[in-house]
């Protein structure tokens, strides 16, 4: 075998490894470009539910921890909450 022999060899097998390359990048580019629309599309959802959550926290009354509290008062504070609920549920609210 002459030495253009080894020459056609490797300019074959460069040839068919830029080939499989060039396929695997194909395959990453479209499986990239499919990532980055789920991402556009997560991160718009998370913007909407943000914005909800603003509002929702907004509207919520802020209230002061119940460490310090007499327990007993309490004791009927909850009472009164389950006495209201049982009386919602009563009359079919």
């Amino acid at each position: 075998m002459s030495v253009w022999w080894w020459v056609l060899i490797w300019v074959v097998l460069v040839l068919f490894a830029l080939g499989v390359v060039a396929v695997l990048g194909l395959g990453l580019w479209r499986r990239a470009k499919l990532l980055l629309g789920e991402l556009s599309v997560a991160s718009e959802r998370f913007a909407e539910i943000s914005a909800k959550l603003e509002q929702v926290a907004e509207r919520a009354e802020p209230r002061e921890p119940a460490v310090f509290t007499d327990p007993l008062e309490l004791r009927q504070e909850r009472y009164r909450a389950q006495r209201a609920k049982a009386s919602e549920r009563a009359h079919g609210r």
